[in-house]
């Protein structure tokens, strides 16, 4: 199994690296493989992203799915995140 190496972690994140391996008993390398294994989730495949879109789709009530268009939708996301 390969192996990292971290070098010139700042202390503040080492100390909290610590606590928080400490709150969960358990090593702080057991720790940081937790966090990076949250922090880099498997890539899906194109299937499996289907597969979601669709069951987020069947949850739309057919009204609203009549009008639901992708130009809208990414409007809104526009407006949601500061955007035009």
């Amino acid at each position: 199994m390969p192996t990292l190496t971290i070098r010139n972690l700042p202390q503040e994140v080492y100390d909290r690296l610590r606590a928080r391996a400490a709150e969960n008993r358990r090593s702080m390398e057991a720790e940081a493989r937790e966090l990076v294994a949250k922090a880099l989730p498997p890539k899906l495949s194109t299937e499996e992203v289907l597969r979601r879109i669709r069951e987020t789709m069947a949850t739309i009530p057919k009204e609203k799915l009549e009008d639901f268009t992708v130009d809208k939708f990414l409007a809104e996301r526009r407006k949601m995140w500061g955007g035009e």
